[in-house]
């Protein structure tokens, strides 16, 4: 049989599948559920600095345009159901509970109170925290030195206060991708999670005004996290973790093969429920099975840019492959 194990953060998972932070992971009944339905981890339903500091009214008017879906999510139907208080306790009954790594979730715009909410977060049992730096750069006023400095202030921060293993989970609108990456992890970091999939807008045409977007993803957008995951695997110094439009087992042996240590998925759970989960990783055993791999690390990162015999071939595919289409 195919051992699927795999480390991430230095945290040994039973299979590289994490339920990402929602409201699966938002109390401990949909948690048990989580780890009966096979998951490796789970990153816990996030805590809004909003929560502490805005109300919930500007929240809502304010809302798409500094957030993304799970923000959006929070406002409309949990409100302050799962506060302060009660998000530490949530972790500890977590981890008394269920034996999976519990990952904690900070989405943060500013290095503010939540620095030392952090060592609670620590102390109450985590396993690691996830710090999910949802900044959409749309100030006109702040240039991208600034705004990339925003996020090293919260990392530097956190790193310096706790001992947990942290993650960061990053936008992908930043003027060079692979600088920040590099810059960020090399901050003390465990990991990056490539992509947050910030809050969708759409626009009614009949009534003239802003709605919500389609909330869940789908597979087309996991290009995105799949090439940079490709080119920066075994060049950056962190894990890596794959997140957005994942929602097959071959999207999940796709993200492994460009380098991947685990993947979130949370759209696919909402489509196909939890039980989900067990096709997943059936799929995933059945490929390697096929491929004679026995373990998961023997094809990771097989098809990244480090590993490549043609590396710069990785960043001038697309136009290569455009061209060879027009010949």
């Amino acid at each position: 049989m195919a051992n699927l194990s795999s480390s991430y953060m230095g945290i040994e998972l039973k299979n590289p599948l994490i339920v990402s932070s929602c409201d699966l992971t938002g109390n401990i009944k949909n948690i048990k559920k989580c780890e009966e339905a096979g998951a490796g981890a789970v990153v816990l339903k996030s805590l809004f600095e909003e929560q502490i500091e805005t109300e919930t009214k500007e929240l809502i008017n304010n809302i798409w345009l500094t957030n993304h879906t799970e923000a959006f999510e929070y406002v409309r139907g949990m409100s302050m159901a799962n506060g302060p208080d009660m998000y530490l306790e949530l972790i500890s009954k977590a981890k008394k509970e269920t034996s999976i790594p519990i990952i904690a979730s900070l989405n943060c715009i500013s290095p503010k109170w939540w620095i030392d909410y952090a060592k609670q977060i620590e102390l109450s049992g985590a396993d690691a925290l996830e710090l999910n730096i949802s900044l959409l750069p749309s100030n006109l006023e702040r240039n991208s030195e600034e705004i990339e400095q925003i996020y090293i202030d919260i990392i530097e921060e956190v790193v310096e206060e706790i001992n947990l293993p942290i993650a960061v989970k990053i936008g992908a609108y930043f003027t060079s991708i692979a600088k920040m990456a590099d810059k960020i992890s090399n901050k003390g970091i465990a990991g990056l999670v490539l992509f947050n999939r910030f809050y969708q807008i759409d626009i009614d045409t009949k009534n003239i005004k802003l709605v919500e977007g389609n909330p869940l993803s789908s597979s087309n957008e996991m290009s995105t996290s799949l090439r940079w995951i490709a080119l920066l695997s075994g060049r950056v110094p962190c894990d890596f973790a794959a997140t957005t439009g994942i929602h097959t087992g071959s999207d999940v042996i796709k993200q492994l093969l460009a380098g991947a240590k685990a993947v979130e998925i949370c759209s696919t759970l909402y489509r196909n429920g939890l039980e989900y989960i067990k096709d997943i990783l059936d799929e995933i055993e059945n490929w390697m099975n096929e491929h004679n791999y026995k373990n998961i690390g023997d094809f990771r990162g097989k098809l990244s840019k480090k590993e490549s015999d043609n590396p710069e071939l990785y960043d001038r595919l697309q136009y290569i492959k455009a061209l060879n289409k027009q010949s």
